[in-house]
């Protein structure tokens, strides 16, 4: 079963909305088993709502629509649907009375114009909405299925898990599921990475793909079964290979943050953080996933004062992870300094310093920190080097 999501609106082309309803609805296909080969998103236009429906029912089994059944006239999608099958919009009474039952619920007069949403193309499969004025519909014919559902996020979903997946399932035979595992790698460039999982990526089922973000990499792993359990036996060993290759790189299946949060919390050891730049990178990741004081002592931020060099920035970082240390007793002390210079191909020297019982370690790297994710990779770079320490990594 193939499956394509349309989502319609000229905000979502404009940016003005974020179409998070089409990544939600990725993942509900995935869970039931339907593969999902392309996303769009059409502007309120009936011909071009129209084309696109033509156009995916040549490819997909199941089109799924979103937005465009409001009561304003820009709201066409039930137009378009009609138009692509070719049949009349016909008034359905029964849509709205249960519109009418909405406004007066609230104590709210019904405006003429909600009565466009009582219409559907004719023969459509009627899906009363509880939750909003826009009811949903289910139109079929030897081409495939076109499911209309509104475009407000929360109404969509509950619409979709209580009408349309038990439709997939009952009546279009829907039983498989598609399981993904994500492994989350740090340390390497993706070049590096994508060298090691070469063969792998080439895998018909399961698959492997690999995205990166924050100097991070995700490797997604997915199997297609007729069980969860199927599904994850089938991702083990892909799993187990990629561990073999890339060793140490590999964080595991939470985030960096999380498993630096994770270690903390089962060792019990208390942190201290020395950030001598206004951005504070190594707080602010982790700070989203390890909001505890008792773990996390406290925090110092001291933008410098004078310019500094790379060797200078590198003992800011001791000095610093020292003295937090110290200061708040804590077991580890983390200091991370970048320079003021700037190289001739516009990288920065950033130093971060780990102080533990009985030693220390430090390590530095280049950024270009005028890069939109550069003080991103900063934080990957110190959330790394206490992740190593505390899983035991001698490097």
């Amino acid at each position: 079963m193939k499956a394509e999501i349309i989502a319609i609106g000229s905000e979502l082309l404009l940016g003005v909305t974020v179409d998070t309803n089409s990544a939600y609805l990725a993942q509900q296909l995935a869970s039931i088993g339907v593969n999902l080969f392309r996303k769009s998103v059409v502007g309120d236009n009936i011909e071009r709502i129209a084309t696109a429906i033509d156009e995916a029912l040549t490819r997909a089994d199941i089109v799924i629509c979103t937005g465009g059944l409001g009561p304003t006239a820009d709201d066409v999608t039930r137009e378009a649907v009609a138009q692509v099958y070719g049949r009349p919009l016909e008034f359905r009474q029964e849509l709205l009375d249960q519109i009418a039952a909405r406004f007066a619920a609230f104590k709210r007069p019904m405006s003429e114009s909600n009565r466009r949403q009582a219409y559907l193309p004719q023969g459509a499969r009627a899906i009363e909405n509880p939750r909003g004025t826009a009811p949903a519909f289910i139109v079929e014919d030897e081409r495939g299925v076109t499911i209309g559902l509104p475009g407000v996020p929360h109404e969509m979903r509950f619409l979709f898990e209580t009408a349309v997946k038990p439709y997939l399932h009952d009546e279009r035979g829907v039983r498989s599921v598609i399981l993904t595992r994500t492994i989350y790698v740090t340390g390497l460039t993706e070049s590096i990475v994508g060298e090691h999982i070469t063969d792998l990526m080439g895998l018909a089922n399961p698959t492997l793909g690999i995205s990166a973000k924050k100097a991070r990499y995700e490797l997604r792993i997915s199997a297609k079964a007729e069980s969860a359990e199927e599904a994850d036996a089938m991702i083990d060993p892909v799993d187990a290979t990629i561990r073999e290759r890339l060793g140490k790189y590999i964080i595991g299946v939470e985030t960096l943050e999380r498993e630096v949060a994770r270690l903390l919390i089962e060792r019990q050891f208390t942190l201290s953080i020395y950030e001598g730049m206004l951005a504070v990178p190594v707080f602010y990741a982790l700070s989203q996933e390890l909001s505890s004081t008792e773990l996390l002592r406290g925090v110092i931020v001291h933008p410098l004062d004078l310019p500094t060099d790379s060797q200078s920035a590198e003992a800011l970082a001791l000095s610093g992870a020292i003295s937090v240390s110290d200061r708040w007793r804590s077991t580890l002390g983390l200091g991370v300094q970048a320079a003021s210079q700037v190289n001739e191909s516009g990288a920065t020297a950033v130093s971060v310093a780990l102080v533990f019982p009985g030693g220390s370690r430090q390590h530095t790297r280049h950024y270009d920190l005028r890069h939109p994710d550069g003080w991103d990779f900063v934080g990957t770079f110190g959330l790394d080097i206490l992740r190593r320490y505390l899983s035991g990594d001698e490097a």
